[in-house]
């Protein structure tokens, strides 16, 4: 395994095998059962923070409207009354034209998607729901109690996760295993870890806050858990991709990262960053398997080249064939799995891996540190 999967966890490895099968988020936590306190977390996402000069109308409930504003619209004029052109006391709509969103069209990059499953995979895109309507969007804001970002909103509209399993029978998570939340489910995953925010063992704890890093420095709080953080991608062993909504001061309010239980380092997602960061990373997914890149269909489910059990296979083992369904890296025969130099690998540390090396050769991170003697540091992810 790479230098990278010792930074998500000190016992990850040794205790893959012993894990026994699960089949929900709650299952891989020992937790206390009681309720969490009402007192707001210091570190909690305030959703002032997304609030723009037309967004007042989200302060309260009763207020809330669809869609939620967004800070480039349509209807976005502000008179300058230094300007003497202003059309300030204009009593018609004041309408500017369309403007391109920052990021990739999310209508046209499922398009794209289901063009491509529809050839290669028909069976994995029966798995993807149609699109949520815009009213059933708005009432899972409002239980989060913020607007979710742009692109988020627009994904949902086109597909709202995926079936648990397809008229065809097929279990398989859409990114090589990993699970497209619904989401409802989106929603449930998130309520689930506020209980976890205020645990003193864990994201309340202050020591082990303290160990938490970031990648890129300075762009994701060091939190074991945060408010902020949106699960979208699931591993069902408490394990995600999502989108960040709380960032640190270096990073941006959605920005993609990979987070979760095994994950002490948090990394933003290479080609993830930005407020558009899911737009463009889902974008840049299509974009691999449209040419070809870095995986593979079908096969015999074996791991060649891991070091032990990848991918929580042991969790889903059905008595016939190991992976299948949502098991976070391989999926067996029919599966589609990660190959190239992540074969065998879970695909969140294959795609965390992934980014802190472009990243470096970006230059938005320093070289790794060199191993020095009797000291513990970080060994270089890069070969001499």
């Amino acid at each position: 395994m790479s230098w990278f999967t010792s930074l998500f966890s000190s016992s990850s490895k040794t205790s893959r095998n012993s894990r026994t099968a699960m089949s929900s988020t709650h299952e891989a936590f020992s937790l206390p059962t009681s309720s969490p306190s009402q007192t707001h977390h210091p570190d909690a996402f305030s959703p002032s923070a997304l609030h723009t000069a037309q967004s007042h109308t989200l302060s309260s409930p009763t207020s809330y409207s669809y869609p939620p504003p967004s800070p480039v619209g349509s209807y976005d004029y502000v008179p300058n009354p230094s300007n003497s052109r202003s059309r300030e006391s204009s009593l018609l709509p004041l309408h500017n034209p369309p403007r391109t969103p920052p990021y990739p069209p999310l209508e046209q990059t499922w398009n794209r998607l289901r063009s491509w499953l529809s050839t290669e995979y028909p069976e994995l895109g029966d798995t993807l729901n149609f699109g949520m309507l815009p009213q059933d969007l708005a009432q899972v804001e409002m239980a989060f109690g913020f607007a979710l970002p742009a692109p988020v909103r627009e994904s949902y509209l086109c597909v709202d996760g995926q079936e648990p399993e397809s008229a065809a029978g097929c279990s398989e998570g859409l990114f090589f295993g990993l699970t497209l939340l619904p989401l409802e489910d989106v929603l449930e995953e998130w309520r689930f870890w506020r209980e976890v925010d205020d645990d003193p063992n864990t994201g309340a704890n202050a020591r082990l806050r303290e160990m938490m890093q970031s990648i890129p420095p300075g762009w994701v709080r060091r939190e074991y858990s945060s408010r902020g953080w949106i699960p979208l991608v699931a591993d069902k062993a408490g394990n995600y991709l999502g989108i960040d909504m709380n960032p640190d001061e270096g990073g941006a309010v959605g920005q993609v990262i990979v987070f979760g239980r095994d994950f002490d380092t948090k990394v933003v997602i290479w080609r993830g960053d930005g407020p558009g960061g899911w737009a463009k990373w889902l974008a840049s997914f299509v974009e691999d398997l449209e040419a070809g890149e870095g995986y593979e269909i079908g096969g015999d489910g074996t791991s060649e080249g891991s070091e032990d059990s990848i991918g929580y296979e042991s969790y889903f083992y059905d008595g016939v064939g190991k992976g299948m369904g949502n098991s976070g890296g391989d999926s067996g025969t029919g599966g589609m799995k990660l190959a190239g130099e992540y074969k065998g690998w879970n695909v969140l540390e294959a795609w965390a891996d992934r980014s802190v090396r472009r990243w470096h050769e970006a230059g938005i991170i320093p070289d790794p540190v060199v191993p020095q003697p009797d000291k513990v540091v970080l060994r270089s992810p890069f070969p001499c």
